[in-house]
């Protein structure tokens, strides 16, 4: 199905700011913890989650990747979320919850053509 609508944003969809839980803060602080020292990738890359869930038709599968994939960022395997180009999201029934992911970087060049110059018009 093609939709030819622009999406929006998280951002984009609520007003007024928004404030880290506790569980949110202990969260981000326990990933950081566990992701140290794992290796960088630095440039565009892909992402794939597996969300092992023990309740499993309670939370969707979207809400479950951006506090995880800002965690990501803040633990500095990638420069910015926003480099990521392709991602792939599974969510599997489980005894306990848990989540893995891979990134792999991406050789990604820019099709667009860069902008000509205008000549200079010379001066009489």
């Amino acid at each position: 199905m093609i939709v030819k609508i622009k999406p929006i944003s998280v951002n984009q969809a609520f007003q007024g700011r928004r404030f880290k839980t506790k569980k949110h803060k202990a969260y981000e602080e326990e990933l950081q913890w566990l992701l140290k020292g794992q290796k960088k990738v630095k440039g565009f890359y892909s992402i794939s989650f597996t969300f092992h869930i023990k309740n499993f038709l309670v939370s969707d599968v979207s809400n479950l990747v951006k506090v995880t994939e800002d965690s990501i960022v803040k633990a500095g395997l990638v420069d910015d979320d926003r480099y990521c180009l392709e991602m792939h999201l599974k969510k599997v029934r489980s005894k306990k919850d848990w989540f893995e992911f891979k990134i792999k970087p991406l050789d990604y060049v820019d099709k667009k053509p860069k902008p000509k110059k205008k000549p200079k018009k010379k001066k009489k």
